[in-house]
């Protein structure tokens, strides 16, 4: 576990740029990244901002200084570099979940609890995680614990560190 703090300008850019995702979204109130449906328009700009603190959070380990989040590219790009795809949970014991829309070839990334301060639980290749002692049946997508990510600290040591490559 990596813990990463933010800073008052990224937790400003977080907000920002999760209000820009939350207005750019059509019909927010049945997009299908939309999967608390119990919460108002004011806490899904506030997921939405920590899910973006999470990414930022990422960069900031990898220490990707020309990181910029953006807020109209969703699931056709990355969320870092060429390939991560940051996964945030307020829980700190939380699961990495993985949906239907999520590209295979990426790398998940699990961050949890909340800004400014962030932990980054581990890793996975999404190809891993889509299988099915993971799926969940009910939420019709994949749970993954924490127990069988992989160790931040060994991923620019694995074969798959060319996914922070812009």
């Amino acid at each position: 576990m990596i813990k990463v703090r933010l800073s008052y300008e990224e937790e400003v850019t977080a907000h920002e740029v999760g209000f820009l995702r939350a207005k750019g979204l059509a019909s927010i109130a049945n997009h299908p990244s939309r999967y608390d449906r119990g919460l108002n328009y004011h806490e899904y700009i506030a997921q939405l901002s920590e899910s973006v603190g999470s990414e930022i959070a990422v960069a900031k380990y990898f220490e990707l200084t020309e990181f910029k989040p953006t807020h109209n590219t969703f699931k056709t790009q990355a969320d870092v570099g060429s390939r991560l795809e940051v996964k945030w949970t307020r829980w700190k014991d939380g699961h990495l979940i993985i949906h239907q829309s999520d590209r295979i070839d990426d790398i998940a990334v699990l961050v949890t609890d909340r800004s400014p301060v962030y932990y980054l639980m581990g890793w996975i290749p999404i190809k891993e995680a889509k299988v099915s002692r993971t799926y969940k049946r009910s939420e019709k997508n994949w749970w993954v614990n924490q127990a069988d990510l992989r160790p931040m600290e060994d991923f620019l040591r694995s074969n798959y560190a060319t996914a922070l490559n812009a």
